[in-house]
């Protein structure tokens, strides 16, 4: 029981960890503190769901349902370059301009929308949570509830833990050449899993 959990939320955290699009959308909002908390619950939530059906067994379905993958993962490529380009062209503005848009409000349906994107047309959150977490959940048989209990606290430590730390700090955060290299990392990691993905 305890090793199942434990197994769990060591290998939930090290998958979780490696989502960079969730990481950089979550880390922005946190530094607004817009809606941070409600983010939060929806990437648990939806780890929670995904790790949940993986461990019932609907990860099947993806290798019976290849065109469905395929076009999730290229809607995903899509996604993710167009918001890599809008980071980057943010960081090529002026700093009264950079500081502005820094503190800007994103309307809620927009980053709602975007937070949807960075986790349900991420095919690596798929294959992560639905494919793999769901196989290694399986091979614990009569424990396997626990190592879904074990990622879903990987879940909730890290995107808490995430959101908490950024905030604590984000008075440290509110200069132009923050913002702006901020930026250029945000659009340097979108672009490098959309081209991950892309390689799929």
């Amino acid at each position: 029981m305890f090793a199942a959990a434990l197994s769990g939320f060591v290998m939930g955290g090290t998958l979780i960890i490696a989502v960079g699009a969730q990481n950089s959308f979550l880390i922005e909002q946190s530094l607004k503190r817009q809606w941070t908390g409600l983010f939060v619950l929806l990437f648990i939530v939806s780890d929670a769901i995904s790790i949940s059906l993986g461990a019932m067994g609907f990860g099947l379905l993806l290798q019976e349902y290849p065109l469905l993958v395929s076009v999730t993962k290229w809607a995903g490529v899509i996604f993710l370059l167009w918001f890599a380009f809008n980071k980057l062209k943010a960081s090529m503005a002026d700093d009264a301009l950079v500081l502005e848009m820094s503190k800007k409000q994103t309307s809620f349906k927009r980053a709602f929308l975007i937070a949807m994107a960075v986790t349900w047309l991420n095919p690596h959150f798929y294959l992560d949570t639905l494919l793999l977490m769901g196989n290694l959940a399986s091979q614990w048989q009569l424990d396997k509830w626990w190592f879904v209990c074990g990622a879903i606290w990987a879940s909730i430590v890290w995107f808490v833990g995430l959101s908490t730390l950024t905030a604590k700090f984000a008075h440290l955060m509110q200069r132009p050449s923050f913002w702006r290299w901020f930026n250029r990392l945000n659009a340097a990691v979108l672009g490098a899993v959309s081209i991950q993905l892309a390689s799929l």
